[in-house]
């Protein structure tokens, strides 16, 4: 019995010894210690003598660094640091400032070529450089402004993975340009007074425009004020042009109205028995259903190609931003200077369709004045930067044309669409001819926009203003604007902008709409001398007046006024005259006759203002020799109307 309690005893010593071997053999194999982990910025010491790149003290992760620099009279301490992290980093340094000195930071490459220098900040106040791009080592060298400065100070440096979409330091010329494909933003830092940004922006070879409307090609109808376009009505349009130039009578345009006026007078028609109303031009109200594809049937030769490029900057308190555009030679193309901590949103930013490359340029603009002056910059907020191609194309305006040598080209038959943006924007516009023509131009209403639309004369000598020949601010808020009649040989401009309004007690341009365009679209038919030529406002511009010949106009924009001259001065005796002036709706039209005296002056003769709608008007009158003037207005210039035409005849006859 004995003897079978020792062995079972003995079976169970060896299972639990069995059992403990098996533990053994399934307990996982120890990780070799790898060493400290890294908690936080390693704590160095700078070791001297490091005045030099080769002794510069290694940094290759986040780091503080305790220094000093010993203050010489004879020459500034230096002291030298080498990044040089295992992978590709972007860094941020910053420098302490010294007690009653002005420190500087500085990079290098490693043949001692300085990339960037950074010394925004005055006396006692630290330098930070927040975004240095390090793929393999740069050297950093901190030392005094000036002589006779030292003293202790800290170098913090904190390294982090590159971000897709971010600029890489330096980028201050156009050598080391930031790649930004169109469409894509791009997160950067004005990081210190003297912190240029450039980017190369590739133009892809599909940039390259089609001719606009009017060069050849039909405009697009629409609902915003171009003329319907086809084939056959192209077509009549030239062929208008051309039978006007000889001085046939044209036959209608395919899909317009016949050129005889029809109707009765309440319309704003000429009576039946009236002569046929001038053809080919606007008289009897809207011009004819036609695209103009030449100024009076010539051509003019297409302006160049171009692109327009939306560049959107955003805002960054404490920084004036300044932009530019350049070729790829460098040549400026635009540049504009913002407010301090306002956004850009800057529309149709033209640039040349041939360049394949351009360079978006991006700083800190000036902020006071003498030695106050400085630099804007934020070493701790960053800006996004996008630059996409407009999609307006070949119709869109081309920044910058803020002035009359700079005007986006115009083409009859077409338009053109752009915003008034930033707040203040002025926009002009060209229209060249090769014949005397008459143009209508019209400007679309725009959310959040009074605008103005006027016609321009350059100025006529050195030190000379130029010269606002017509102004159409009928409308308000979102409502378009209008010119009609207006002669054009050569050359003319025009000019789109906000208008003034009083905000706390001052007259400002603050609208602004970067979102929405406006569209400018212009027409023209040739000038036969059946309808007037505006502008003709004052005595120096009044019309050429011929008796017997009936001619056209419009009562537009509210209180305008068309002056007409008859020269009667070779008349040997008294001239018997009947003028009749036709009415049209909505405008009491008078009819005002003066004769000029021999100082120039104007001497009113009769009129004829009884306020009676669009009843005609009439004047007879035994007229001296001399130079006489008839004037057509609203008898009480409140009211005007761009779509129906007045009809003025003077005649000869008894009295």
């Amino acid at each position: 019995m004995r003897r079978m309690n020792v062995t079972r005893r003995w079976g169970w010593v060896c299972v639990l010894a069995a059992t403990l071997v098996a533990c053994k053999d399934d307990k996982p194999s120890e990780v070799p210690d790898a060493g400290p982990v890294e908690t936080g910025p390693a704590a160095l010491t700078e070791q001297e003598p490091n005045e030099r790149p080769e002794q510069a003290l290694d940094i290759t992760r986040d780091s503080v660094v305790t220094a000093e620099l010993t203050a010489q009279p004879n020459k500034a301490d230096e002291d030298w640091y080498r990044l040089a992290p295992a992978s590709p980093r972007v860094v941020d340094l910053t420098v302490s400032g010294l007690p009653g000195g002005d420190i500087t930071l500085e990079v290098h490459d490693r043949d001692r070529n300085r990339l960037a220098a950074i010394n925004s900040e005055g006396d006692g106040k630290p330098e930070r450089f927040p975004n240095l791009y390090v793929e393999k080592e740069r050297w950093v060298r901190v030392a005094p402004a000036r002589k006779g400065v030292g003293g202790a100070y800290t170098l913090t440096v904190k390294m982090r993975a590159p971000n897709d979409g971010e600029e890489h330091e330096p980028n201050d010329r156009a050598v080391d340009a930031i790649s930004l494909p169109l469409g894509q933003t791009v997160t950067a830092f004005l990081g210190h007074a003297g912190d240029e940004d450039w980017y190369r922006v590739e133009l892809p070879e599909a940039a390259v425009p089609t001719p606009p409307p009017g060069e050849g090609v039909p405009a697009t109808n629409d609902t915003q004020g171009s003329a319907p376009q086809g084939a056959d009505a192209l077509q009549g349009a030239v062929a208008q042009g051309a039978a006007a130039a000889q001085g046939q009578t044209p036959s209608p345009a395919p899909g317009s109205e016949s050129g005889t006026a029809t109707g009765t007078p309440e319309e704003g028609a000429a009576p039946l028995d009236t002569p046929p109303a001038p053809t080919g031009t606007f008289a009897g109200g809207e011009p004819p259903a036609v695209a103009q594809a030449t100024d009076a049937g010539v051509a003019v030769p297409p302006e160049p190609p171009s692109v327009a490029l939306k560049i959107e900057l955003s805002a960054v308190e404490g920084v004036r931003p300044e932009i530019s555009v350049l070729s790829a030679a460098e040549a400026p193309l635009f540049s504009l200077r913002g407010k301090e901590g306002e956004a850009l949103s800057l529309r149709n930013i033209g640039v040349r369709a041939t360049d394949r490359v351009v360079y978006v340029v991006v700083k800190g603009g000036w902020t006071g004045t003498g030695k106050e002056a400085r630099r804007t910059f934020n070493s701790g907020t960053p800006y996004t930067l996008t630059v996409t191609q407009e999609e307006a194309g070949a119709n869109a305006e081309l920044e910058p044309n803020d002035e009359l040598y700079k005007a986006t080209p115009l083409t009859a038959g077409s338009y053109r669409e752009g915003f008034i943006s930033p707040k203040g924007d002025v926009d002009h516009f060209v229209l060249r001819t090769t014949e005397p023509v008459l143009a209508k131009v019209e400007l679309s209403g725009v959310e959040r926009l009074d605008l103005v639309l006027s016609m321009v004369e350059p100025p006529q000598g050195d030190g000379q203003q130029e010269t606002v020949l017509l102004r159409a601010n009928d409308g308000a808020l979102k409502e378009p604007e209008r010119l009609n009649n207006v002669a054009c040989s050569g050359s003319c401009w025009f000019r789109v902008e906000g208008a003034s309004r009083k905000v706390e007690g001052k007259w400002v341009k603050d609208f602004e709409n970067a979102e929405q365009p406006y569209r400018i679209s212009i027409t023209t038919v040739p000038d036969n001398g059946g309808e007037e030529r505006e502008p003709n406002n004052n005595l120096e511009r009044a019309q050429e007046l011929t008796l017997g010949k009936a001619v056209r106009g419009t009562v537009f924009p509210v209180k305008d006024t068309d002056f007409y001259r008859l020269d009667l001065s070779d008349r040997p005796v008294r001239t018997p005259l009947k003028a009749t002036l036709l009415g049209i709706l909505k405008v009491d039209v008078g009819l005002y006759l003066h004769r000029v005296q021999p100082d120039g002056k104007l001497s009113l003769v009769q009129t004829a203002d009884r306020a009676k709608g669009d009843q005609p008007e009439s004047i007879r009158f035994s007229a001296e020799p001399g130079v006489y003037i008839f004037e057509v207005r609203d008898a009480k210039n409140r009211e005007a109307n761009f779509q129906d035409s007045y009809q003025l005849t003077v005649e000869e006859g008894e009295q």
